[in-house]
C-alpha cells in the first residue's frame, strides 16, 4: 500500500507538470490549466493520505 501511495504522489506531480506544459506550449486556456493542476493536486493529496494511514 505504501508503494501505491507513492505512485499516486508521483502521478499527481507529473499531472501538475503536464498542466504547466499545456499552459505554456499548447496555449490552452487558463481554465483548462487550472483544472489539470487541481486534478494533480487531488491525486497527490490522495496519495499523501494513504501514505499517512500506512505508516
Amino acid at each position: 500500500m505504501f508503494y501505491a501511495a507513492k505512485l499516486l504522489q508521483a502521478i499527481g506531480i507529473a499531472d501538475v507538470g503536464y498542466a504547466l506544459f499545456v499552459g505554456i506550449v499548447k496555449g490552452a486556456s487558463m481554465a483548462e490549466e487550472i483544472v489539470l493542476a487541481l486534478i494533480g493536486v487531488g491525486v497527490f493529496s490522495l496519495g499523501r493520505v494513504l501514505e499517512r494511514r500506512v505508516a
